[in-house]
């Protein structure tokens, strides 16, 4: 028995809302609960607080792909979490479906790559749609549904240490009342308050997908209920929920794969919002993921020679605390970890940057190589320069990184403000 969640853009199209129906009486029928809005989101609506809910707890999801889904921002977004949990090893059971005689590249062409190496429902080639038949494919997938799919993975651990965090202002429950108000979810707050899996929680979840704004304000709300360290904790857990969910998926590597020569790129200028990418995108997991910094900017001819050496040693040094030539042996568990190299060269990549970074790769496969731009990234001929590439988009603006570093420094004074300090 598990939580379903379906994503679909099905009003006003008959066979898709027939395909959805179907798939929901199947689901009761096998114990499952389906998780579904019928009423749709109106364009310009904000993320509804129900939804961010069930996205963040549910055991398995259904992806209805019409044409519609495949136009709606929204279903981009539940498929962006749906997929960042998965890349983080939840055993999140996800089964997309395709309408309307729609192919997948059609599904590619709408930014919904992630889905491809998943097996569709589909209706078979030549054949009339039908939706019994198709939902009973889906059906068919759910025979067998992990016991639970949250509590295993970063983003589950993240959630439940928001939610110890924000039990300690249960004490005064007008509080956590007034921060669900700050985050827009009051009333969906409030009758999940008795709910089997808590209102603290319920809350937690909504800090998933908050605007960093109202983040601040709940936090402002909450602070002065709880303990200093609990403050500083939980200051360190939300400092880079700023950043967009999409473009902090893109520094995964794929789920269940190590990643091969890849390279991040980032148009940032501060390492420090590197870090907070690689911080969001892991849910701030405290193992599994290891990140360090280093600077260089060769002064020699041997621009590529010196960048290389520079940038092994220091792999060697901060990763595995290895000094010298003998020291120089990898862990047995190195496969049980994903390791980020953030270089902060302070200019904007070149060609013979990335041949360096090439080389070291040749090296380090395994190695995730994060590179910070600038204001703008890379032209196409240096960006194709890098073995394996990733773009972080969306792209970031100037003005949002002031605006976070800002942000971060006044949430760091929080505890300070409150004993009137600064």
């Amino acid at each position: 028995m598990g939580d379903v969640f379906i994503s679909h853009s099905a009003r006003g199209d008959a066979f898709a809302m027939a395909v959805l129906e179907k798939i929901e009486e199947g689901l009761r029928g096998r114990t499952h609960t389906p998780l579904v809005d019928q009423s749709g989101i109106e364009p310009g609506d904000e993320w509804r607080p129900q939804l961010v809910d069930w996205l963040a707890r549910c055991d398995a999801a259904v992806v209805l792909l019409n044409q519609a889904a495949l136009d709606s921002t929204w279903v981009r977004r539940e498929v962006n979490i749906l997929m960042w949990r998965r890349a983080l090893g939840a055993p999140l059971l996800v089964v997309p479906v395709l309408l309307d005689g729609l192919t997948t590249t059609a599904v590619k062409r709408a930014g919904l790559e992630e889905l491809r190496p998943i097996q569709f429902a589909r209706t078979a080639q030549g054949t009339e749609p039908d939706a019994k038949s198709l939902a009973d494919q889906v059906l068919g997938r759910f025979a067998r549904l992990p016991q639970e799919a949250t509590g295993t993975d970063p983003m589950s651990d993240w959630l439940q240490r928001l939610a110890l965090f924000l039990s300690e202002a249960q004490r005064q429950p007008r509080v956590l009342t007034e921060a669900a108000r700050a985050l827009n979810a009051e009333r969906e707050f409030l009758t999940h308050v008795t709910a089997q899996h808590g209102g603290c929680l319920f809350l937690a979840h909504q800090f998933l997908l908050a605007p960093p704004e109202r983040m601040e304000k709940a936090l402002d709300v909450l602070a002065p209920s709880l303990q200093d360290q609990t403050i500083r904790r939980l200051v360190g857990a939300l400092n880079a929920t700023w950043v967009d969910e999409e473009a902090a998926r893109g520094a995964l590597p794929a789920p269940g794969r190590q990643p091969q020569e890849m390279t991040l790129l980032l148009n940032a200028f501060s390492n420090s919002t590197a870090e907070q990418y690689i911080r969001r995108a892991t849910c701030n997991a405290t193992h599994g993921f290891e990140t360090r910094t280093i600077g260089s900017l060769p002064m020699g001819e041997d621009r590529v020679g010196e960048r290389i050496r520079t940038w092994e040693d220091a792999v060697w040094k901060e990763f595995f605390d290895a000094d010298s030539e003998e020291e120089r042996m990898f862990p047995n568990d190195l496969d049980t970890r994903t390791h980020y190299l953030v270089i902060d060269e302070r200019r904007p990549p070149d060609a013979e940057f990335a041949a360096a970074v090439n080389l070291l790769h040749q090296a380090f496969s395994w190695l995730i190589v994060l590179v910070t731009t600038g204001t703008a990234p890379p032209d196409d001929d240096v960006r194709n320069a890098f073995k394996n590439a990733v773009l972080l988009e969306p792209l970031l603006t100037a003005e949002a990184e002031k605006t976070a570093a800002l942000r971060s420094r006044r949430l760091r004074q929080l505890p300070d403000r409150l004993a009137g300090m600064c």
